[in-house]
């Protein structure tokens, strides 16, 4: 289980703090991002928090009821962010990112193509083969999919982000199309023989996040 809470912050003008959560229900790591939005400030420093969660579908708001194929104890739980259906459980780190737009004077496209950019050069660390594809967004190792695109923007602020499948039980993603996609094959570190963990991963979103929104 990944349980480091360790804290890191960027210098200013718009300081940059990280938070790892460890092991946390979906549906409450939801309400937590909600809730910090709503009540954050002009003061409020950007974050990116880092999470587990325990086995569930998370469905976003193009979710077409017929993607979910076959499930029998997985929770599905419907959430505000882009996309459609995913798979989320132990061994595959999220990556929350709570950001305010209108502070840093960030276009809604450049802020997507920088977290593009820090989650492409993290996998990149790993696997230089890793391909970025904006049809059907994630980052594919040859054709299978290790991480996941998805995000809510409400006045202009961000929360949501993106997965990386590091060492995962990959069996509940049979059980549905996963982002509407047919058949997609879905992959992790451990599976394409990287060894690696969490909390390294997470070391390296930090260090590119902190390169790529202070250039």
């Amino acid at each position: 289980m990944f349980v480091d809470r360790e804290r890191f912050n960027s210098s200013k003008p718009f300081p940059i703090s990280f938070e790892n959560f460890g092991l946390k229900d979906y549906t409450t790591a939801l309400t937590l991002m909600q809730d910090f939005t709503a009540e954050r400030d002009h003061n409020t420093s950007d974050q990116i928090w880092f999470m587990e969660h325990y086995p569930v579908f998370s469905c976003g708001i193009r979710t077409d009821g017929n993607d979910i194929l076959n499930n029998k104890k997985t929770p599905i739980v419907k959430t505000d962010r882009g996309g459609q259906v995913t798979y989320h459980g132990p061994g595959q780190l999220l990556v929350y990112t709570l950001f305010d737009l209108k502070r840093r004077s960030l276009r809604i496209k450049d802020f997507i193509v920088n977290m593009e950019t820090v989650i492409l050069n993290t996998v990149h660390h790993y696997k230089k083969s890793a391909r970025l594809n904006k049809k059907k967004p994630g980052i594919y190792i040859d054709d299978k999919k290790i991480c996941s695109f998805g995000l809510k923007i409400t006045h202009g602020c961000t929360y949501h982000g993106a997965s990386i499948n590091v060492s995962m039980d990959l069996k509940p993603w049979n059980g549905i199309n996963v982002c509407g996609q047919n058949n997609q094959p879905v992959t992790d570190f451990r599976t394409e023989g990287i060894l690696t963990n969490l909390f390294d991963v997470s070391r390296l979103v930090r260090e590119q996040t902190l390169k790529i929104f202070s250039e």
